[in-house]
């Protein structure tokens, strides 16, 4: 871990600053419990970050075997998740970012949900919704219930408690603007990157994932919807829309792909064949 630079991106400055104890701009004044426990120490932020990992791939599977699913097909699931470009995130938010630890207890939650532990899914859920305010509904559509997002007021709560503030960072001119006009700064952005179609940037990062469009399952469908619905406050690409609706993907497109093949299927999406746009 020492041997990798850390460059903090904004996003990262706006939790460093979060765990000095100064306030924060929306939506990074409610993800409040990282930078009360990690403060500015970047080891600590690392060792969280490297726990995440196998937390994530861990809970995947066993999310995946109460689905019904093999253990081929639980495996072949974690492994597509933890390789997909928009969970690694941009190297700017290592190790200082919240995405891949929400989607590891968001895993862990939605695989009690489906294991029918509903009480410790709603333990997980709580501890999810302190790391990032959307986790409640990622946690509904992974366990495909609408029980998780009975913790969505504690969002609400953290934002009342821990009054947003533009800081230091969001000040910047081209963040200012993005804060303050989030679906126009969206659109132009989208507008830049060559637009919904870009096929490159709004598909190719799912790799062998896209075969989940053989089967078009109702949660399948939703998953995308709100993940490419992110979009329109974001500006941001991969890293909005994979995390909410990645383990569904794995989990279908895993289960249209005959067994034998799985290993091989899963090559491009590890090795990463094109270079993986991850912001």
């Amino acid at each position: 871990m020492a041997l990798i630079e850390f460059r903090p991106g904004p996003d990262a400055a706006r939790y460093l600053l979060a765990g000095d104890g100064k306030p924060v701009a929306f939506p990074f004044n409610m993800r409040w419990l990282l930078p009360s426990l990690c403060g500015t120490n970047v080891r600590a932020w690392w060792m969280v970050w490297g726990a995440s990992w196998p937390l994530l791939a861990g809970s995947l599977v066993w999310w995946a075997r109460g689905l019904g699913a093999s253990w081929a097909v639980a495996v072949a699931t974690a492994v597509l998740v933890v390789a997909l470009p928009g969970v690694l995130q941009p190297r700017s938010t290592w190790p200082v970012g919240v995405d891949l630890p929400a989607m590891a207890v968001c895993a862990l939650s939605a695989a009690c949900f489906v294991h029918d532990l509903p009480a410790v899914g709603i333990v997980f859920a709580v501890l999810a919704v302190t790391i990032k305010e959307q986790t409640p509904v990622w946690i509904a559509l992974w366990a495909w219930s609408p029980l998780p997002l009975v913790v969505l007021p504690l969002a609400g709560l953290a934002y009342l408690v821990r009054r947003p503030v533009v800081d230091a960072v969001t000040a910047t001119p081209l963040l200012k603007r993005v804060h303050d006009h989030p679906v126009r700064s969206a659109f132009e952005h989208r507008a830049q990157a060559g637009g919904w179609r870009n096929f490159w940037l709004m598909a190719a990062p799912w790799s062998v994932g896209l075969a989940a469009l053989l089967d078009p399952t109702p949660q399948l469908l939703v998953a995308l919807a709100v993940g490419y619905g992110a979009l329109l406050v974001a500006t941001d690409t991969v890293r909005v829309y994979q995390p909410p609706a990645a383990p569904v993907v794995a989990f279908v497109a895993c289960g249209v792909i005959p067994e034998r093949w799985l290993p091989l299927a899963l090559l491009p999406a590890v090795l990463w064949w094109r270079p993986p746009v991850t912001g």
